[in-house]
């Protein structure tokens, strides 16, 4: 017994170095940004919840949130993360349980929700995380509301278009799913603007935004809600989250209404940028192979061709 007893010692000595050089490797691995610290702290849930329809602010909500601290989720990410859109479509749209749909959330570090579909989790989040504050953005108006949200690009076109069924293509991420996608939520609050807008479409829409934002206010404690127009700046967002009042300009955003700025200041956003990353790499590679495609198939055509009238001036040649 005793031997075996000075074997394991020896055992676990021998392990030990073992041990170290397995540690150092992950706190390298982990210090140069591989494995995000987020991934190995302890959960901690979400801590903000939006209540806020699309089309009230919520991209730049994403960017003033970030800088405070939370990791937000928005709908736009879901295109470029099928999974999400799934699970998310699945609790949402379809009556599903929520777990599933929520540990696309967590296990990506995001704390915060904006957007839909998530948007449409917001009693049941709540509800899970009672510790959560919950954030109802609004526009001055329910008419200005369904304006912004008519005036988005429901229908890209040309190289937006291209651009993103290519992406799309490459990456495996179903488009013309992902515009059902958009649909379905939207007429959720029975809005579509896929389709031809009339006075009885436009009704119904602003009559949605009315009833959602109406049922927030009489669920949630005014202790636990902000009700929050974006042109109020910082301070009553900063005093509701309990955090300092940042010394820069309320960000701004908005992507949905075609290629502006704002896509790229949001790649150059260390959480945003995440969420473009496809495009980062895609559009100069995938653009260079298609201008080298080009140049080596005019390159073929002229040697072709130049072969061609060699040898048809060889053969005059030799008639004559």
């Amino acid at each position: 017994q005793q031997h075996q007893q000075q074997q394991q010692r020896q055992q676990r000595q021998q392990m030990m170095p073992l041990q170290a050089v397995a540690s150092a490797m992950l706190l390298l691995v982990a210090s140069s940004g591989c494995i995000s610290p987020a991934a190995a702290a302890p959960e901690q849930g979400i801590r903000l919840v939006g209540a806020g329809l699309p089309c009230t602010g919520t991209q730049s909500l994403v960017v003033a949130l970030n800088k405070l601290g939370y990791k937000s989720c928005h709908g736009i990410f879901f295109w470029l993360n099928t999974t999400m859109r799934s699970r998310w479509t699945s609790y949402a749209l379809e009556g599903g349980p929520l777990e599933p749909a929520l540990e696309t959330l967590l296990e990506q570090g995001y704390d915060a929700t904006l957007d839909v579909p998530t948007v449409y989790g917001w009693e049941d989040l709540a509800s899970r995380y009672p510790e959560s504050k919950v954030i109802l953005t609004v526009r001055d108006s329910p008419e200005k509301w369904y304006k912004s949200f008519a005036s988005k690009l429901h229908f890209p076109t040309g190289f937006i278009e291209f651009s993103m069924r290519y992406v799309g293509w490459y990456y495996n991420l179903d488009v013309d799913g992902f515009w059902t996608f958009l649909d379905r939520n939207q007429e959720k609050i029975g809005c579509n603007f896929r389709k031809n807008q009339t006075e009885e479409l436009k009704a119904s829409c602003i009559q949605g935004y009315i009833d959602h934002n109406a049922k927030v206010q009489a669920t949630i404690p005014s202790d636990r809600l902000l009700v929050f127009n974006l042109k109020q700046g910082w301070k009553p967002l900063c005093d509701f989250l309990g955090v300092p009042v940042p010394d820069i300009p309320f960000p701004q955003r908005d992507i949905t209404k075609g290629i502006t700025s704002d896509v790229f200041t949001d790649m150059m956003d260390p959480i945003l940028s995440m969420n473009f990353r496809p495009f980062l790499w895609f559009m100069p590679l995938h653009f260079l192979n298609f201008y080298l495609l080009y140049r080596l198939c005019r390159c073929c055509l002229r040697r072709c061709c130049c072969r061609g009238g060699s040898k048809k001036a060889a053969s005059e040649k030799k008639d004559s």
